[in-house]
């Protein structure tokens, strides 16, 4: 930040902010772009930590009315955070997700943490952006925000994360590579494999799904489901298309394996039969709703128990 008075801003033609042109106030503050708010020392004070430090030090307690701080930030996103800090009313429900980013940044330079608790309360980020669920997930980490992160976390599970080919590719590329850190980035990395590896595991499990006869058991149509059930979740890691009405049933993988019909020789018990269509569905929706859904290792869910 830096310091400096009135007539040294002539030249750059500062003009107030309507919101902020009290002339009582005793503190002016100018955005990066010269415009300038004036704002009293006392609710600055109150609000942020960066100004209890500054008007804490023998320097703040010098200067004069005529004094301008300079605050490194445009001014659309300083001046909705000082209308927080102000209590001025803000339409926060109609910010974009840039908005509010840039907003937190400029919260965070001058350490606000009631205007970042009011951000946080008044923002349902999933609803209000379903479309980036990456970035709130970015942004959630970035903050601490732990139940943001998880929810926003089980909301990237029907994108593609490990694709290079997809259309959203290259988008999503850069919104993981705004994640700020390499922690929590693994931790969304190793929630999505940990599905896929779970899911893989547990569909090709012979007493979950078991083939019993030597003679009518040619497993081929089974293992060629099962590659196309593999093949979904890789690509949709929520399971979506395996759980939705008609989903498996549609897949052509599936009509094969139920055309087969159930064998003649005592004790056979063929499991993916037209006979066992409906218990073998719902054993594999089993599979799919009992993945973990959960962002920190240590609580495996169903992972702990294979």
């Amino acid at each position: 930040m830096s310091v400096s008075t009135l007539p040294e801003l002539e030249e750059a033609k500062p003009q107030y902010h309507p919101s902020f042109d009290d002339e009582d106030a005793d503190t002016v503050l100018s955005s990066n772009d010269h415009v300038l708010f004036r704002l009293s020392r006392i609710t600055l004070r109150k609000s942020s930590g960066y100004f209890r430090n500054l008007f804490g030090s023998a320097k703040g307690q010098a200067t004069s009315n005529s004094t301008v701080y300079e605050i490194p930030f445009p001014t659309v996103p300083l001046e909705r955070v000082l209308l927080l800090i102000s209590g001025l009313p803000l339409a926060i429900e109609k910010l974009s997700f840039s908005e509010v980013e840039d907003m937190i940044e400029v919260m965070q330079f001058l350490d606000t943490p009631g205007p970042i608790a009011t951000m946080r309360s008044s923002i349902d980020v999933l609803r209000q952006f379903p479309n980036e669920p990456i970035s709130v997930y970015g942004l959630a980490t970035k903050m601490g925000w732990d139940e943001v992160a998880q929810k926003a976390a089980e909301a990237t599970l029907p994108i593609d994360i490990y694709s290079t080919v997809s259309k959203d590719a290259t988008r999503v590329e850069k919104e993981l590579g705004h994640i700020s850190t390499s922690g929590s980035l693994l931790a969304l990395f190793r929630m999505h494999q940990r599905r896929k590896d779970i899911f893989r595991q547990q569909i090709r499990d012979r007493t979950r799904f078991q083939l019993l006869c030597g003679v009518c058991c040619d497993p081929t149509h089974w293992r060629l489901l099962v590659g196309r059930l593999i093949e979904e979740l890789d690509h949709d890691c929520s399971g979506r298309s395996i759980l939705k009405p008609g989903g498996i049933e549609g897949m052509s993988e599936a009509t094969k394996c139920w055309a087969r019909r159930p064998c003649n020789t005592r004790g056979c018990d063929y499991r993916h039969g037209l006979s066992n269509k409906v218990d073998t569905l719902k054993k594999i929706r089993s599979v799919a709703e009992g993945l973990p859904k959960n962002l920190k290792p240590e609580d495996k869910g169903p992972e702990a128990k294979n």
